[in-house]
């Protein structure tokens, strides 16, 4: 077997082992530590990127509630106010209804009561008015004619506003009084 040498294919295979256990030690262990925790590294950056991930949604769901909870008390809030303000408008209406109606009802008694009192006063002025004109056309015995003119004067002296034809609508009216006016004398 001269093309073959056992031996030599024996040192061949020796040798490609000793190579290959040195090269599993030297190389094939670091290279493989250092894949693992390469490997590991990676698998705790991405456990810890979908715990952030995790943290975040829960965090912007928790925003979202918080903005729709904010929203809705904002809302609440005006509608309380708006309320409030209403309550307070109307008791600020019903105060100023109060306040004039009193109001008016003092201006009607003082109306009334001034009222009242210029009435007093013109009656007294009417009956001292109605005591001088009866004493001047009881003082004579007058015609209707001298009637007219007793009283024209005597308006004329006091109001200057009346004349005997606002006071003597008829001739029977005047002959009525003209006899009258003669049994008392």
């Amino acid at each position: 077997m001269e093309g073959i040498n056992i031996i030599d294919i024996a040192i061949y295979i020796f040798n490609f082992l000793v190579t290959f256990v040195l090269l599993y030690l030297l190389l094939y262990k670091p290279v493989s530590k250092f894949l693992g925790e390469r490997k590991d590294r990676i698998a705790n950056s991405l456990n810890e990127a979908d715990e952030m991930r995790k943290e975040a949604e829960a965090a912007l769901y928790e925003a979202k509630e918080e903005l729709a909870s904010t929203g809705e008390k904002a809302r609440q809030l005006s509608h309380e106010t708006i309320e409030n303000a209403a309550l307070d408008a109307e008791r600020i209406l019903d105060n100023a209804h109060d306040e004039a109606h009193e109001l008016r009802m003092r201006a009607r008694a003082q109306m009334e009561a001034e009222r009242q009192a210029a009435l007093e006063r013109a009656f007294t002025e009417l009956v001292s008015l109605a005591g001088g004109l009866a004493s001047r056309i009881l003082s004579r015995e007058v015609s209707i004619d001298d009637n007219r003119e007793i009283v024209d004067n005597f308006f004329s002296e006091e109001t200057g506003k009346f004349s005997s034809n606002k006071i003597f609508t008829s001739g029977n009216e005047a002959a009525g009084m003209r006899s009258n006016n003669h049994e008392r004398v």
